[in-house]
């Protein structure tokens, strides 16, 4: 009944936004969001579902025909700067902005509204008379740079950490330091799969009596997630430098885990996603 409910909601949506001359708009049942470019904007709208269940219909409608008229990015650095994130992707829609950040994977900005994200364009920065260098670093520093507060772990242990859409955790990833900032709460030097969008793995690089190393489960498990997500990510390992910054995990030929990361980075090569 919870299937056949956002599907009705999301048939109600595209049909609203396809008599008003949008013709693009394309339903994401796993992500449980519709995908649409407003008029008069050349950038993608990402339109988040989930607030609109249980609204009456009338109210529905007055939300929708409001989000037509309203231009998907703010017009001005002042009220686009709070509201932009950066996120991680193999690719996206349109012609955004963006950047290496690791084999495969670029680094994008989107603007985070209460009910859908915009993805910020190459062209956009000069709209908003900054740089687009500016545009990143604003984005990173609205990331909470959250860290664990639970007790500190003696051992390794595996964290998960799943986004609710407002969490941005895989993109925390970008920000110098974070990752190595965990070492206390996972027992050792952190290392972090984040095979797709919503999930970032956390464990430590140590290898116990006991317990052996958690790294070769991680990467069966991370690679399960990638292969079988709709929104698929990367299934290598990613560790810090001396500096902080997060790269993949170095295995060189002789090293345990060569072979893992082998795969994996074959694998990322490889696999073609299902969708952006």
């Amino acid at each position: 009944m919870r299937r056949v409910a956002r599907a009705r909601l999301a048939g109600q949506v595209i049909r609203r936004l396809r008599r008003s001359g949008i013709r693009d708009a394309r339903y994401h049942a796993a992500t449980f969001e519709i995908r649409f470019t407003a008029p008069g904007d050349t950038e993608p709208t990402i339109l988040q579902l989930a607030p609109m269940l249980g609204r009456p219909r009338r109210e529905r409608l007055t939300h929708i025909a409001a989000l037509l008229h309203t231009p998907g990015l703010p017009p001005d650095w002042s009220g686009a700067a709070p509201r932009l994130r950066p996120v991680l992707r193999r690719a996206a829609p349109g012609a955004p902005l963006h950047r290496p950040a690791f084999p495969h994977l670029s680094e994008f900005v989107v603007v985070d509204q209460p009910e859908f994200l915009t993805y910020v364009t190459t062209t956009q920065p000069a709209t908003w008379n900054v740089t687009a260098d500016e545009v990143f670093t604003a984005a990173r520093a609205n990331l909470p740079g959250a860290v664990l507060h639970g007790t500190p772990s003696d051992r390794p242990v595996v964290v998960r950490f799943v986004d609710d859409g407002n969490a941005y955790w895989t993109s925390h990833l970008l920000l110098p330091g974070w990752l190595s900032r965990l070492a206390g709460q996972v027992g050792g030097p952190p290392v972090a799969f984040a095979p797709d969008r919503g999930t970032l793995l956390v464990t430590a690089d140590v290898v116990t009596p006991i317990d052996g190393s958690l790294l070769p489960a991680l990467f069966a498990q991370a690679e399960e997630i990638f292969l079988a997500s709709p929104h698929p990510l990367t299934p290598m390992a990613y560790t810090s430098d001396p500096e902080g910054r997060t790269i993949p995990y170095p295995a060189p030929p002789g090293h345990p885990l060569h072979d893992c990361v082998q795969r994996a980075e074959h694998l990322l090569a490889t696999h073609t996603p299902s969708e952006p």
